[in-house]
């Protein structure tokens, strides 16, 4: 951390699979990651195949933190909800196999199953040759749920798990609450809040608007300095592909304009959505939203 004392960053931007750079996009082919930092804290959100670069660039900051500090190295993983393309870089995470790393991983209990079996029937055997075991950090498990506000406190490398109304919220320096959003396919998805101080960033991908927009979405966002929304469909795309549990720009724009947010970034881009195609996209959202602009690997909000 250096000149600015909160950082996010986007390392993954597609929805449903990667896609390899000869297949021509300035914007990125890796699903879905953001890295939100502080000072004093690493938060992740979902491991997408974009958790694999930001991987590797943790690992010097970690060596050079180990030969000051017997401390672990602390790093938390917020998962929206539990599909492949939100899962696909988690074995190839760098930190996972560092000593002296530890992770907080929190997501959703899905369909009746802990998040932590889900983590762990992904690097089963059959389907990874290291099991969760086998990784030599030190791992903590936590099923987010409805309320839960997560809370990282100035000087501390833990989070703090508390509801909404605890006291200790106003003394956090980092602030994350979330909403449920229960129209993705099977079990819903969650959109995170991460609020620093003054300032507030919405990650809401995986949703699907319709008609007048989710008035809990635009209450959630109400304000916020950035939104970053799943624009995932062209119009034309979204009427193939509706009920999918993804939106089309417009949708994503008048949440925008409805919570009165003050950047738009569409997210979750189609694999087979090439740059033309994206920055038609822009431009229409635009036309709606003139805060609005394609989210692209390396976008950086520092303050």
């Amino acid at each position: 951390m250096q000149n600015h004392q909160f950082l996010a960053r986007i390392y993954g931007v597609r929805g449903s699979y990667p896609i390899a750079p000869e297949r021509g996009t300035s914007y990125g082919g890796n699903t879905t990651c953001l890295l939100v930092r502080t000072r004093d804290h690493i938060v992740i959100f979902d491991a997408g195949s974009g958790i694999i670069p930001l991987g590797k660039e943790l690992v010097p900051e970690i060596i050079e933190y180990k030969k000051t500090s017997r401390a672990p190295f602390e790093i938390t993983i917020l998962f929206t909800h539990t599909h492949i393309d939100h899962l696909i870089g988690f074995p190839y995470f760098a930190p996972l196999y560092i000593p002296g790393v530890h992770l907080n991983l929190v997501g959703p209990a899905t369909l009746g199953v802990d998040f932590e079996d889900i983590l762990r029937t992904l690097v089963e055997p059959q389907y990874y040759p290291v099991s969760m075991d086998e990784f030599r950090s030190d791992k903590d498990f936590d099923n987010i749920t409805e309320n839960m506000v997560i809370c990282f406190e100035e000087g501390k490398k833990l989070p703090i798990y508390v509801q909404e109304g605890d006291p200790q919220i106003e003394n956090a320096d980092l602030v994350i609450t979330n909403m449920k959003y229960y129209f993705h396919p099977k079990d819903g998805s969650y959109t995170y809040k991460i609020k620093w101080h003054k300032h507030a960033l919405v990650f809401a991908t995986d949703v699907e608007q319709y008609a007048g927009s989710d008035q809990r979405m635009i209450k959630f966002a109400e304000g916020s300095d950035i939104l970053i929304h799943d624009a995932q469909y062209t119009l034309d795309q979204y009427l193939q592909f509706q009920g999918y549990g993804h939106s089309n720009f417009e949708m994503a724009c008048q949440v925008a304009l409805k919570a009165n947010v003050k950047k738009l970034l569409l997210f979750h881009h189609d694999p087979n959505n090439d740059d033309k195609t994206l920055e038609t996209i822009e431009q229409d959202a635009k036309q709606i939203f003139s805060g609005a602009e394609l989210a692209r690997e390396g976008w950086e909000w520092k303050l």
